[in-house]
């Protein structure tokens, strides 16, 4: 069964490579551009507003320390936005019709998912996660950042990016237009899982909000064990990605079942 499992989630890592790609690395480079362009954009919307001590934007960011703050946030951003990319761009699968094949071969449709979701978070932000991890050494105190509690967040924030990313692909599997995706996650993901913003300026209801997304937790973690002042609120939330981990992975499940008896029974001829 793990043979089984284990060769059709390389399939799907092929699969996928073979269809982004076709064998061209230049476009790997071109990953990179985007991610840093949206980060100097922002990053120099603050420079105008005073930093440090007794400013406005230390009550909000703490130690004032704006390039750490947004860095963070575009590391956290960028690793969950990619799985996102991968379930919006997933109605191609329907266009080539590997989607019907898959259905029709004996593999796990779970790890299909899976495998998915974890090619396009490895393939889709390496470049960036390489240029962030340089960049802390540089705008950051290595002595202060808590080593230990940086690696348990940076994890448990690709576990969760993962799970995150097969979630959205089971959605997708009851629409032939997944777009709708880019609309409803890009914008509310990016401001109330505190990228620019901390959520704690939020008000109650944007609070509960941003409860709603793992990169919210993820987030919080990686910024406290990088500034080194963890404390109990950390434990929190990494119990609380955990169990939205863990309650996500079974209705994963559930969803994908039901899309698969909804297309078996509204489907055609070619399933879909």
């Amino acid at each position: 069964m793990m043979t089984r499992s284990w060769r059709a989630f390389r399939a799907e890592l092929y699969k996928q490579h073979r269809n982004d790609f076709g064998g061209s690395k230049v476009i790997f480079y071109s990953l990179l551009m985007w991610p840093v362009l949206t980060f100097l954009t922002t990053y120099y919307s603050f420079k105008p507003f005073r930093d440090g001590a007794g400013s406005a934007l230390a009550q909000v960011i703490e130690g004032g320390d704006i390039a750490l703050f947004l860095l963070s946030g575009f590391l956290v951003f960028q690793i969950f936005w990619t799985v996102v990319q991968s379930a919006w761009t997933f109605e191609l699968e329907r266009k080539q019709g590997t989607l019907e094949v898959v259905y029709l071969t004996p593999a796990s449709k779970t790890v299909f998912l899976y495998g998915r979701s974890v090619y396009s978070l490895f393939n889709g932000m390496w470049m960036f996660f390489v240029f962030c991890i340089l960049t802390f050494f540089f705008i950051s105190n290595l002595s202060e950042i808590s080593w230990g509690y940086l690696a348990a967040s940076l994890l448990l924030m690709v576990i969760s990016a993962v799970i995150w990313g097969a979630f959205l692909c089971a959605l997708c599997l009851f629409s032939r237009d997944s777009g709708y995706l880019y609309y409803i996650f890009y914008g509310p993901m990016n401001l109330f899982g505190g990228v620019r913003i901390p959520p704690t300026v939020f008000p109650f209801w944007a609070k509960i909000a941003a409860a709603l997304f793992p990169v919210t937790y993820s987030l919080f973690m990686l910024r406290q064990a990088l500034e080194g002042q963890v404390d109990s609120t950390w434990w929190w939330m990494c119990g609380g990605l955990v169990l939205f981990n863990a309650l996500l992975i079974p209705v994963t499940y559930g969803i994908l079942t039901m899309a698969e008896k909804h297309a078996r029974r509204q489907g055609s001829w070619t399933l879909f």
